[in-house]
């Protein structure tokens, strides 16, 4: 399968960093200067759903995962660090074959690393560039057997009743890929909760992706046709609630559908799905530590 975000890492590097980070959060960390300026905020998370979906394409398949992140961000740039487990690899995709010793067990099968900078324009306007890195175990590996690597750019305006966004995503290292996607984004107080949980919102959100595959040798179809690929792909709809339950934590429960937009997007992403199906629902709950 050729995907636009694949890779090899090994996980025992970020297991060792994501357990100091764990560590260090027994020491007190300040985000105010006694000065008054900024300083770093660094952010620890961890997501449990029912299963890993990237742009329309399921990662996994009957199993749940659990997907932990840490952020450091200051004057507009972050780093991030963001990783997969699954609980239980499996393939129903006969194109995408798990290897027999790993089938049924448990897996750290993913790795990203992102570096980006937000620069504000106006109150409301912002732009972005970044680069993001992925590591991806098999079978979701590039035929290259090479690391690749997406460089992007967007900009994102803050409307009186929602917030647009449109990033462009390009991979450089061993492809010319692209995708393109159109964010729209609500965030609702939700007044009636205080009483549970001061703070409560409602976090509504759509997405829309345009796909370019420019190599010949993508997988189309379950009937194993093959060639270039462009064409709107997915739409994504999403709700969180997030519940800040003190200063420092917030816990989020969240559910999603992700959709094709047409007949070939739908042939798309069952060839590449681990579960061969291109519609997916999702849940699960989210849990952030921010300093």
């Amino acid at each position: 399968m050729n995907s636009i975000r694949l890779a090899k890492t090994h996980p025992s590097v970020f297991v060792v960093l994501f357990l100091f980070l764990v560590l260090s959060f027994t020491i007190p960390l300040t985000t105010a200067r006694a000065d008054g300026s900024s300083a770093p905020t660094f952010s620890l998370s961890t997501g449990i759903l029912n299963q890993y979906i990237f742009r329309g394409v399921a990662n996994s398949d009957s199993s749940a995962v659990i997907e932990p992140s840490f952020t450091a961000s200051w004057e507009g740039f972050s780093a991030n660090v963001w990783g997969n487990v699954d609980t239980s690899r499996n393939s129903d995709n006969p194109f995408l074959p798990m290897p027999s010793f790993e089938t049924g067990n448990a897996k750290w099968s993913e790795t990203d690393v992102t570096f980006s900078y937000t620069k504000n324009l106006t109150q409301n306007f912002s732009v972005l560039i970044g680069n993001v890195y992925y590591g991806v175990e098999r079978p979701l590996q590039s035929p290259y057997g090479t690391n690749e690597d997406e460089v992007f750019g967007g900009v994102s305006y803050n409307f009186p009743w929602f917030t647009a966004a449109f990033t462009t995503y390009g991979e450089v290292m061993n492809t010319v890929d692209e995708w393109f996607e159109l964010d729209l984004s609500k965030s609702i107080p939700l007044p009636m909760l205080n009483c549970v949980c001061k703070g409560t919102t409602l976090n509504l959100g759509t997405s829309f992706g345009y796909l370019i595959l420019n190599h010949t040798n993508n997988l189309l179809a379950l009937n194993g046709s093959t060639g270039s690929y462009s064409g709107p792909q997915t739409c994504l709809l999403d709700a969180t609630v997030a519940f800040p339950v003190n200063k420092y934590l917030t816990l989020a429960p969240t559910i999603g559908l992700w959709l094709p937009l047409t007949s070939a997007a739908a042939n798309y992403l069952e060839a590449n799905s681990l579960d061969e199906k291109a519609t997916h629902f999702y849940g699960g709950i989210n849990m952030t530590a921010t300093f």
